[in-house]
């Protein structure tokens, strides 16, 4: 596996390096770059690189505007922000941007490799300390760099809540959680195809695209 690491501190590329070690793939070629520019250069030598971490918060340039430019270079790549800014709306911004998932660095190691390993199965990865709930492992919306939408209004979905089914808040508060609909239907005692019923009544109440923008939702109401 060939991976891109995008930061401007060297001991944080070290310590992502020897991280990486313990994933289950393992990493033969990990390419570093200490600027946004030296990311891009390397993004056009190395098409074939399966990841990209990245660093929001660098000197020549926005974190945010990066996702979009290396997007551009490398569509089918995954891009993962591992960085000191951690607040909801930059998690938001990111994933909006085309970030496949957010670790920040003041989370233990695990949270990064189990991140990476969520996001190489085609899973958008949210860490619990940046929502206070449970990780959202949501499957990411095709095609890979469609744009999500996540700044979507909760506040007025939130309101919408209280509409729904007793069942259906069920399975939303479940969905809130992280639950597959598989992790649903056997908590409720349901077939899958009932929950994938009432998830898509849910999305369609709250009127939000996908699992992970209702996910956010609960996590703000």
């Amino acid at each position: 596996m060939k991976i891109l690491c995008v930061d401007d501190h060297w001991v944080s590329r070290t310590g992502l390096r020897h991280l990486l070690s313990r994933l289950p793939r393992p990493v033969n070629v990990f390419l570093e770059a200490s600027s946004f520019s030296e990311a891009r250069e390397l993004a056009v030598q190395h098409t074939d690189i399966d990841l990209i971490l990245l660093d929001l918060l660098m000197p020549d340039g926005s974190g945010f505007d990066e996702i979009s430019a290396l997007a551009k270079i490398v569509p089918h790549v995954p891009i993962i922000i591992v960085s000191m800014a951690e607040g909801r709306e930059d998690v938001i911004r990111a994933l909006d941007a085309g970030a496949m998932g957010f670790a920040p660095k003041s989370a233990p190691g695990d949270t990064v490799l189990n991140a990476i390993e969520t996001v190489l199965r085609g899973e958008i990865y949210i860490p619990q300390q940046v929502f206070g709930a449970a990780s959202v492992n949501a499957p990411a919306p095709p095609p890979l760099r469609r744009k999500t939408k996540m700044s979507v209004n909760n506040a007025a979905a939130a309101a919408r809540i209280p509409s729904l089914t007793r069942r259906q808040q069920q399975v939303f508060e479940l969905l809130g959680a992280g639950n597959s609909n598989s992790a649903i239907a056997n908590i409720l005692g349901i077939s899958e195809h009932t929950v994938a019923i009432h998830v898509s009544a849910i999305l369609k109440t709250l009127n939000v695209e996908n699992r992970t923008q209702a996910a956010l939702v609960i996590t703000s109401s």
